[in-house]
């Protein structure tokens, strides 16, 4: 058993009012958290396009939307595809194109519904294969952004190369709308802790800046800025010079964020509730494994040491040691957790737990719940 702690934000309501194992959205804390970025979007006059990556719900969405989100961000066009038919209108696809049938399908259906989308280049290749695309939809509003290598070393341009000036004139040579400059520091994971992220999320912005002034020099208009990620967007205020934030995360959170020092455990709105099924001299076994709880250890390589914490009614905390396909292993020292009691397991990475189920279940403060369906579950296209 992990050190018993205090901090009321562990301790939620365990209701046994349905099978498990199964995924659960604390209402409050949802909507605590999505204003949260909102206010903090507002206050500093920047666009939030949030990433829906982490929560893939339609109905999260639009709670997003209602507080004043515009747009969203998405990672491949089938998740888009998703959230068009779920009402959404401006997407934002955040990851690249280098094929055209890539995008056959979603400009189908953003035509139809009269959507926009904006795609990512950061070769000459990815912005052949978008204006190719278009030329084959003529009637979807397609833009193109270059995305900006600020640290991950993922995708994109070099910010010391002037690669994106070239890409900036294939684009507009091509005929499409120059969306202006992406970027996502997601190496700001592995700073450990917030005055090191707040650092990261600085040269960001430095090295933003720097490509928007080779645009400027090559006789381009100051374009659009898009930042996103939520280590930097919960560590550090609103970059000056940026117009859009694109976190994902911050709508759950997790884990991680709590070890880095982003948030308190009474942000953290999604849990595991899970039933322990056999206790042994050795370990506490529960009914949820790698199925539910994936495998992640958390984004970018953070390696947490176990798969989760669960935490009983009375506080007593357990560290997920490791996983099977269906069971959970918990260490449980001097004190087991009773036989067929349920636990509330908080995840090390919100985004991939989501990806394993279909629905999770809405709980409200006064303990009625609801289901809730993860339409950009699965889509992996």
């Amino acid at each position: 058993m992990m050190e018993q702690n205090a901090n009321a934000g562990w301790l939620r309501p365990l209701i046994a009012d349905r099978l498990t194992p199964y995924l659960e959205i604390d209402a409050t804390h949802l909507q605590r958290n999505l204003q949260h970025m909102q206010q903090k979007a507002d206050a500093a006059g920047v666009t939030l396009r949030p990433h829906i990556k982490t929560h893939k719900s339609v109905w999260i969405a639009e709670q997003q939307r209602q507080l004043g989100a515009r747009g969203i961000t998405v990672s491949k066009p089938s998740e888009g595809v998703a959230f068009i038919l779920g009402g959404e209108r401006d997407l934002l696809l955040a990851y690249p194109v280098v094929h055209a049938d890539t995008l056959t399908e979603l400009l189908a259906v953003a035509v139809q519904y009269q959507a926009r989308v904006t795609c990512i280049a950061d070769c000459a290749l990815g912005v052949t294969a978008i204006a190719q695309a278009h030329r084959q939809q003529p009637a979807s509003e397609l833009s193109i952004a270059i995305k900006v290598d600020v640290g991950l070393h993922r995708v994109g341009v070099d910010p010391h190369s002037g690669e994106a000036v070239a890409l900036a004139q294939q684009i507009k040579a091509a005929g499409l709308t120059f969306a202006g400059l992406v970027s996502h520091a997601g190496h700001a994971y592995g700073a450990g802790h917030a005055e090191a992220i707040a650092e990261v999320a600085q040269q960001e912005i430095i090295l933003m800046n720097q490509v928007q002034q080779q645009l400027i020099a090559a006789g381009f208009a100051r374009c659009r800025i898009s930042v996103g990620s939520t280590p930097t967007a919960l560590a550090a205020p609103v970059a000056e010079g940026s117009d859009e934030i694109r976190p994902g995360n911050y709508a759950l959170l997790d884990l991680t964020a709590w070890r880095l020092g982003l948030c308190t455990p009474d942000a953290l709105a999604l849990s595991v509730v899970t039933r322990v099924v056999a206790v042994n001299p050795h370990f506490a076994i529960i009914d949820a494994g790698s199925k539910m709880l994936s495998s992640d250890k958390g984004p970018h390589g953070t390696n947490a040491s176990g798969f989760g914490i669960a935490v009983d009614e009375q506080g007593n905390q357990y560290e997920v040691l490791k996983l099977s396909e269906e069971h959970g292993f918990l260490q449980y020292g001097d004190h087991a957790p009773a036989l067929g009691a349920l636990l509330r397991i908080f995840p090390n990475h919100s985004c991939a737990v989501v990806a394993q189920s279909d629905r999770f279940v809405l709980r409200h403060q006064d303990g009625t719940a609801e289901t809730k369906d993860i339409q950009g579950r699965g889509k992996f296209i």
